[in-house]
């Protein structure tokens, strides 16, 4: 039995029959093999029911979902204004990179959207289980079925193939936003991927989170890698102001893209540098991580793995 179905089953049941089953549920989880996207898919005929995903009421757990989210979550909303303010400049000539930018402003908005849902999760007290011989404190770690209840579509990117076959030619507009989410994206596998190394890091919900994030972004490095191929003049030539790159300054490496081969020696303020430039609004706010919050990557630089997509949705 999955762990969907047990989650499901245990809405119907009492709440201390519910924590049960959701500890089954986490047993199950902890055996199962992380290839299962979240937020898959849903029956668009069935009545949307939120179900809560439970853990382990650990501190040092709930500590390391609460580092990554503070890493991720501006992370991803500096994606959004890379791809809004790409889309924004009448340079930007790529239609593949134009539909990359568009699926990355829905996509990763949604996957926002998921991280303060197990933010919120996480502010919420645990809930001690009297299992008779025993007793057993769980900690809600996630909410499932927020994909039903929005009616939200994961938007497809374009093969890396599409780059060949597309009209009118690259500009350096587009080798720059290409550039500049290569190095973008590259951080956030490094930082999906320390956080399955990580020997606390047990939200399933946020590993299977990770499992598109490094599935997903892999692929778009391959696209922007395919699209900057295809530019007229010499691509190497063509480096990125480190100021468009946003959404690095939550992580211990966000200072450190500036020596990025492909990046150029900025000029500007500090201030800009960490990305606090003049920005189109984003439709989600990013707030800043707090104080003193650790949401690093320790992990080495891994090359991203071209994989075939399949389709699957968030």
């Amino acid at each position: 039995m999955s762990t969907k179905v047990l989650n499901r089953a245990a809405k119907r049941l009492p709440l201390r029959l519910a924590l049960m089953a959701a500890a089954a549920g986490l047993v199950l989880a902890a055996r199962s093999p992380a290839s299962a996207a979240v937020e898959e898919g849903y029956d668009p005929s069935a009545a949307p029911i939120p179900t809560t995903w439970y853990g382990p009421a650990d501190p040092a757990a709930i500590r390391a979902d609460r580092d990554y989210i503070a890493g991720m979550r501006p992370h991803h909303a500096g994606a959004l204004t890379m791809a809004q303010e790409y889309l924004a400049d009448p340079e930007a000539r790529s239609p593949v990179l134009r539909r990359l930018a568009e699926a990355i402003v829905r996509n990763q908005s949604f996957e926002i959207g998921l991280l303060d849902e197990v933010a919120r999760n996480l502010d919420r007290p645990p809930v001690v289980l009297n299992l008779g011989v025993a007793r057993l404190a769980v900690q809600p770690m996630a909410t499932e079925g927020l994909g039903q209840m929005q009616r939200f579509i994961r938007s497809p990117i374009p093969s890396p193939l599409a780059a060949l076959s597309a009209p009118g030619p690259v500009t350096v507009r587009d080798v720059q936003f290409a550039k500049g989410m290569t190095v973008h994206h590259q951080a956030a596998l490094e930082m999906a991927r320390a956080y399955h190394a990580a020997p606390n890091a047990r939200n399933r919900f946020l590993g299977l989170m990770n499992v598109d994030i490094i599935t997903d972004q892999s692929q778009e490095i391959a696209l922007m890698r395919s699209v900057t191929a295809a530019y007229p003049g010499d691509a190497s030539a063509v480096r990125v102001d480190p100021s468009i790159v946003h959404g690095m300054d939550g992580m211990r490496h966000g200072g450190d893209h500036a020596g990025h081969p492909d990046m150029a020696v900025s000029r500007a303020p500090a201030a800009s540098r960490a990305g606090a430039v003049p920005r189109p609004t984003s439709p989600v706010q990013a707030p800043r991580p707090p104080a003193g919050a650790a949401a690093a990557s320790e992990a080495s630089r891994q090359q991203p793995v071209d994989r075939d997509h399949g389709g699957h949705a968030h």
